[in-house]
């Protein structure tokens, strides 16, 4: 198996460096010399090759240098040596060889034996240029679009892809068709455009072939053609395209051949999706799960969507969660939920970027499902979100947390100014404290309190329309006991320091005391007359009548 390898190697690299001599060194394969090393290395005979070519390279023949540079890069005949392959790559290069010039800027270009170095690589990719090598001049047109090894210089980059298109280099051509559609570096020339995207599909480029499909399709340039648009579509994609597979899918799906054609909208799109098209793929899913054109399964829906995510589909992860989450029940074979796989699906989109995730693995890590409850990301997630839910409970996270901050009374261990209900029955249900009444269409709770809070019978806790904390009343049977207040008085003096207001007589009569905690919290504990019950209350201060 290695050997295999090893030989596909070998050949892999004799057809780079023939390739090489036929394009930049046909007059030299008419010298006898030259062509005896030639036909040499041709037939395996590397070591004749060197010493034929030896001689000429020692003696300034620059192809000669060339070959025998490659055959130290690539160990053809002799020993593998960058530093010698770079030895005679520069002395051909100095004698203006193009082929050594464009072998030194890719060497300098990936650091293969030289350090990397940029912008060493787009000089000699422009002395390539200049002797009209088309490659180097689609390179030296990608250095300055982008700003490799120098700033970016749309003149320049613009120069050099023209004249690299004009000598018939496809993907220059593409490239400049691009530009001049897009506007981004020249003003918008459709027409332009087509040119060259009818230049480059004139040598049967797949892309090509798309881009100008997309032109007449949208009467870019030319006179919109619907059917010449398929027509090219189609070459596309009978060119392995799948891009243009799948655009065929869409205009099949969409009846934008004339009627909707889901048998061949599906036909064109397994096509796209088997070629690892993640938007084919996404949209089998889609058909699959919804029953169009298709039998309606959830299974396959999700296979199809995992091919997609596996590619990084984000959109297809945010489905398998919101699938996992709620399970299905429309199948004939349902899914059940499963929030793990639902947390994780949601975190692949949400580092995708995927704008819906974010707001759903933020609800996760504040509720801490199947994860632990983190609310510093929760709220870095909401603020990322779009969705209005999302931002209302940013404001109510945000809120709470600052709330956290400065909240100090506390009851069954909760900071009350800051619960809900969820939170207070959780906590309550933990203490095993007897329950009296928990109703949800009511805004009270009530609690059996004997057996917790010495002499208290009971606790009522109060909640606003959205279940928010509002006032908690423990009651202290009084059985005609004045002096009932006063000891339920001294036992929150111990805690939280003398009232900051009094009124009436704490032996008879109706009286109270009243606190205003660190955190606004107010608390009272007042009596009741004849009857000496007595009540101590919390209450959020926005809720005192």
């Amino acid at each position: 198996m290695e050997c295999n390898i090893c030989m596909k190697q070998k050949f892999s690299s004799l057809v780079i460096l023939f390739t090489t001599i036929a394009l930049f060194s046909q007059e030299l394969l008419a010298q006898p010399k030259f062509s005896e090393g030639y036909e040499a290395a041709h037939s395996g005979n590397y070591k004749k090759a060197v010493t034929i070519w030896r001689p000429l390279a020692e003696k300034g023949d620059a192809a000669a240098q060339y070959t025998i540079g490659w055959m130290y890069e690539s160990g053809q005949g002799v020993k593998k040596d960058l530093k010698k392959a770079l030895y005679w790559y520069l002395k051909s290069a100095k004698q203006e060889y193009k082929a050594a010039q464009y072998v030194l800027a890719t060497l300098y270009e990936k650091g293969s034996g030289v350090e990397q170095d940029s912008s060493t690589a787009l000089s000699y990719y422009i002395l390539a240029a200049e002797q009209g090598d088309a490659t180097s001049q689609y390179q030296a047109a990608n250095y300055y679009q982008y700003g490799i090894g120098t700033q970016k210089d749309n003149k320049q980059s613009i120069f050099w892809y023209q004249k690299a298109a004009e000598l018939g280099h496809v993907n220059a051509q593409i490239d400049l068709g691009k530009i001049y559609q897009s506007g981004e570096t020249l003003e918008i020339d459709y027409k332009k455009a087509v040119y060259w995207y009818q230049a480059a599909a004139n040598q049967d480029n797949p892309i090509a072939q798309y881009q100008l499909a997309y032109m007449y399709e949208n009467g870019l340039g030319v006179e919109q053609n619907y059917t010449k648009a398929i027509e090219l579509y189609n070459q596309s994609a009978n060119n392995n395209y799948s891009q243009a597979a799948y655009k065929l899918g869409q205009i099949f799906e969409s009846g934008g051949a004339g009627e909707i054609d889901y048998k061949k909208a599906i036909a064109w799109y397994r096509r796209a999706a088997l070629k690892g098209n993640t938007d084919a793929q996404f949209q089998l899913g889609h058909l699959s799960e919804v029953g169009s054109g298709t039998q309606k399964s959830i299974q396959r829906a999700i296979d199809w969507y995992t091919q997609a995510s596996r590619r990084d589909h984000a959109e297809s992860y945010y489905l398998l969660a919101k699938i996992y989450e709620n399970g299905t029940t429309e199948y004939d074979h349902n899914i059940s939920p499963n929030l793990q796989k639902a947390f994780k699906n949601y975190q692949y989109a949400s580092e995708l970027n995927y704008p819906l995730a974010h707001a759903k693995l933020a609800y996760f890590y504040e509720n801490g499902i199947f994860t632990k409850v983190d609310k510093e990301a929760a709220i870095a997630l909401y603020q990322k979100s779009l969705q209005k839910w999302a931002k209302k409970r940013l404001i109510k996270l945000v809120t709470h947390e600052r709330c956290l901050n400065k909240a100090t009374t506390r009851l069954f261990s909760v900071q009350i100014s800051c619960a809900n209900r969820a939170l207070l029955r959780d906590k309550i249900k933990r203490e095993q404290v007897k329950v009296i009444s928990e109703d949800d269409e009511s805004f009270a709770d009530t609690y059996f309190t004997a057996a917790m809070t010495k002499g208290s019978s009971e606790l009522t806790i109060r909640y606003t329309e959205d279940n928010e904390f509002s006032q908690a009343t423990y009651t202290f049977v009084g059985r005609n006991n004045p002096a009932l207040i006063i000891t339920v008085k001294n036992k929150l003096i111990d805690t939280y320091g003398q009232p900051t207001y009094s009124q009436g007589n704490q032996l008879e009569g109706e009286a109270s005391f009243q606190w205003v905690l660190k955190d606004n919290i107010i608390l009272r504990a007042y009596r009741m007359w004849p009857d000496t019950t007595t009540f101590v209350e919390y209450t959020q201060a926005e809720h005192v009548q």
